[in-house]
């Protein structure tokens, strides 16, 4: 007779969370950079910069590698509902280390991404702040704040996923797999494999 999964529930309440604050942050991100083009496209725009041109090219940097963000969090919702949902060995499977190995590395890749676009809109906030006082420029800075923010809250929860897997193991599947007949033809017994 088997046992209830505890973890199974606070894992994918976890991909639940990753997918929520992921879709977010990427909204945010293209409000924030729709709202930076036009503000380059305002009067009051010219006298805050030197080059528009130069500003420009860094939120396009920071657009760009959001939208591999998008793409990167998409091919790993994908492999995390395959994995969980369509495979015979979920990822709680003992035997399933490929799966795991893969969708850890994948949550690692996730989180650095992001943190990294989270750190870039984070750089721009100095700017924002003089532009706003200096020159009235009409941009919301809550909204670079909340971009920011959502990045690294998405960031943590990429983290905590890749942490739950690592230590998510069914003990009850565990002892059944380690007593299966295919399992125990290649453990060694009394220092020989038979």
């Amino acid at each position: 007779m088997t046992t209830r999964d505890q973890w199974k529930p606070w894992v994918w309440a976890v991909f639940a969370f990753n997918c929520l604050f992921a879709t977010v942050f990427a909204l945010l991100c293209w409000e924030t950079y729709r709202q930076f083009r036009n503000v380059t496209k305002s009067a009051a725009f010219a006298p805050a910069l030197t080059d528009v041109k130069e500003w420009t090219a860094l939120f396009d940097g920071a657009a760009g590698s959001a939208f591999f963000a998008v793409i990167l969090v998409v091919i790993f919702t994908v492999c995390a509902i395959y994995y969980m949902i369509f495979t015979r060995k979920g990822l709680s499977h003992p035997g399933s280390r490929y799966g795991k190995g893969f969708m850890v590395a994948l949550s690692f890749m996730a989180a650095l991404h992001i943190c990294n676009i989270a750190t870039h809109f984070f750089s721009f906030a100095p700017a924002i702040k003089y532009w706003v006082t200096t020159f009235k420029v009409d941009f919301s800075r809550l909204l670079l704040t909340a971009t920011y923010s959502f990045g690294y809250i998405s960031t943590f929860f990429f983290l905590l996923f890749a942490f739950m897997l690592v230590v998510w193991k069914r003990t009850d599947v565990e002892i059944l797999y380690a007593e299966s007949p295919s399992t125990a033809a290649h453990t060694p017994q009394n220092g020989h494999t038979p």
